[in-house]
């Protein structure tokens, strides 16, 4: 069985679970090459679809937004679109959300999630990207943070750089229907700069200068993301691929 269709097995056996027949994805068009909205609005019983850039400068740019839909795993149309989007939405590029706030709610939420407030500045935070969730919620954001992306869910799901299935459990009971959540995330310099750091590291791991390292793409990442991350503690700012192939001998590979 390959991974994304395990991945799926494992969305379907999680909802069975906690009592519920509905999952919401999040696709990241940025890139992808591929329109989701015209096959979306195909598809039958009708989909509920929301556009993350609604409302803000960006909504004009459709096909390259971040979209939430939600899905009824008891209707097969559904479940053969689900089968799709794990299939061919790769780079880390789609999200489970499993929930159960309405879906208008859920919308706001997650919309508010990404609204990025720094220095006085707003920008974009984009969590809906499974290579950066994971930091972003482990040594990113703050505990109160954390909580306000754990509350709004009972799990996110994604598929890591190996295509291995990776799941948060949130806090969000299936009995729960409030929720309170800030309208953006306020983030410090220094959080800035680790978000930064992440992209740093994607780049030079797509580079293919350290394919040697091991097997795992993972663990690749992992080792170089550490020294990006010390480059930064230690005010580095030449050449990272230089940096990161200088302080290689003598470490060791995490996990």
């Amino acid at each position: 069985m390959t991974m994304p269709n395990q991945w799926q097995e494992q969305i379907e056996h999680v909802c069975a679970h906690i009592g519920i027949s509905q999952i919401d994805l999040l696709l990241d068009q940025a890139g992808w090459g591929h329109r989701a909205v015209p096959a979306l609005e195909m598809l039958t019983p009708e989909v509920p679809w929301f556009s993350l850039f609604t409302g803000t400068p960006e909504q004009n740019l459709l096909d390259q937004a971040p979209l939430l839909m939600r899905l009824d795993l008891t209707q097969w149309q559904h479940k053969a679109w689900l089968n799709q989007l794990v299939e061919h939405a790769t780079d880390g590029r789609l999200m489970v959300v499993i929930s159960s706030l309405p879906f208008e709610v859920l919308s706001k939420t997650l919309q508010g999630f990404s609204q990025l407030a720094w220095g006085g500045q707003t920008g974009l935070l984009r969590y809906y990207d499974s290579r950066i969730f994971p930091l972003l919620m482990s040594s990113i954001l703050t505990d109160q943070q954390r909580a306000e992306f754990l509350q709004a869910v009972a799990y996110w799901g994604w598929l890591d750089r190996d295509n291995q299935p990776q799941w948060l459990q949130g806090t969000r009971l299936t009995h729960q229907s409030n929720i309170q959540v800030t309208p953006f995330v306020e983030i410090n310099d220094q959080q800035f700069d680790l978000l930064g750091c992440i992209s740093d590291a994607q780049q030079l791991l797509n580079g293919k200068n350290f394919d040697f390292l091991d097997e795992s793409r993972e663990r690749r990442f992992a080792l170089i993301h550490s020294l990006i991350v010390q480059a930064g503690q230690e005010n580095y700012f030449g050449d990272l691929t230089e940096y990161v192939k200088h302080n290689l001998s003598g470490t060791k590979l995490p996990g």
